[in-house]
């Protein structure tokens, strides 16, 4: 009965070490810098943000161990994003298809300026509407419509299959030496 509760608990505890985590975080700097994104304006009287999705973009793209910004760095790019923020609240329009060709050019010069503080390049393909912004030529963040493919994680069920099979075995050893089967 001991071999069987010792190896009912390993099992779980292997079950537990399978089922994966992130402990990522975000500094103070890259936090300051996540805030201002999320920052909601004033907009004849409607409330203006960046899509949600977007806001998820920079917050993957913060996360990562390669990134690291500096508090300079971080006032430079938070900055550049009230700057877009001010010109969109001093044109008095909610979308930025509507803006004039001038003040899409000031939001787009803001937008390419916090870019280079961390060493990102923004490309911009106006027949298509999209902006891409990139690091060393990939991909980090985009306003394109994405097909995501995903998967389930199948390891917890590989895991719980196998401790119900030991479950199994252990049940049928247990009844063996009992004579549980025996006429």
């Amino acid at each position: 009965m001991k071999r069987i509760l010792s190896m009912a608990i390993c099992v779980t505890l292997l079950a537990f070490a399978c089922i994966t985590a992130s402990a990522a975080g975000l500094d103070a700097n890259k936090s300051k810098i996540l805030d201002s994104l999320k920052t909601e304006v004033s907009v004849g009287g409607k409330k203006v943000s960046l899509p949600a999705e977007l806001v998820v973009q920079a917050e993957n793209f913060l996360k990562r161990d390669d990134v690291n910004i500096t508090s300079e760095q971080a006032d430079e790019i938070i900055d550049n994003i009230n700057k877009a923020m001010n010109t969109l609240k001093s044109s008095g329009i909610t979308s930025i298809s509507n803006l004039s060709l001038k003040d899409k050019t000031a939001i787009l010069d803001n937008i390419r300026a916090a870019a280079e503080v961390v060493g990102l390049t923004v490309s911009v393909n106006s027949t298509a509407k999209t902006i891409v912004v990139l690091k060393d030529g990939v991909p980090v963040a985009t306003n394109e419509v994405a097909l995501k493919i995903t998967g389930s994680d199948v390891t917890a069920i590989y895991v719980f299959s196998g401790m119900f099979l030991v479950l199994i075995a252990g049940c049928i050893a247990v009844a063996l030496k009992a004579r549980l089967f025996v006429k």
